[in-house]
């Protein structure tokens, strides 16, 4: 008896160690995440939290989270739920490419961050959003903005 309960109190243990690892999951609703944490950073439908040290980002529908990412302060990331982050070097190449191409070549977009304009962003493998300003079908404008900290670490136009 002394072993069943020995080992039912260590799968209890463990269960919960397991459970409470991952702090939001896609499929979960806004709302409760937002009971129980507050974003530092909301652009659009992407929001970013800081929970329990690493950095989370989420991408949703206006009522739950489609896509997420996790990253470690050294901008690991942990994990992916519902998207393929994008690792690019030189965000010029970028430029004045058609969206079709830009889609061909990054996938589609993670989010549409516009407000009434339609502005396609990535996030990349760093922890950074990549952003196009589009006139005409065509990427006038990237923005790349760090996640961390919400400032902008570059910006071409052409």
């Amino acid at each position: 008896m002394k072993k069943i309960v020995v080992f039912l109190l260590a799968a209890a243990i463990l269960f919960s160690a397991c459970s409470g690892r991952h702090k939001v999951s896609v499929g979960e609703s806004i709302s409760s995440i937002h009971k129980q944490y507050t974003p530092y950073l909301t652009i659009n439908t992407l929001s970013a939290y800081k929970i329990g040290g690493n950095y989370w980002m989420t991408l949703d529908d206006g009522n739950t989270v489609q896509k997420l990412a996790e990253f470690s302060p050294d901008r690991t990331c942990l994990r992916t739920q519902g998207l393929r982050l994008i690792e690019i070097n030189d965000i010029c190449q970028l430029l004045n490419v058609s969206v079709d191409s830009l889609t061909e070549k990054l996938g589609q977009p993670h989010a549409d961050i516009g407000s009434g304009f339609s502005v396609p962003a990535y996030i990349t493998d760093d922890a950074e959003l990549l952003c196009f300003e589009l006139e005409n079908d065509s990427v006038v404008e990237i923005i790349l903005r760090d996640l961390f900290t919400g400032e902008i670490v570059d910006r071409v136009a052409g």
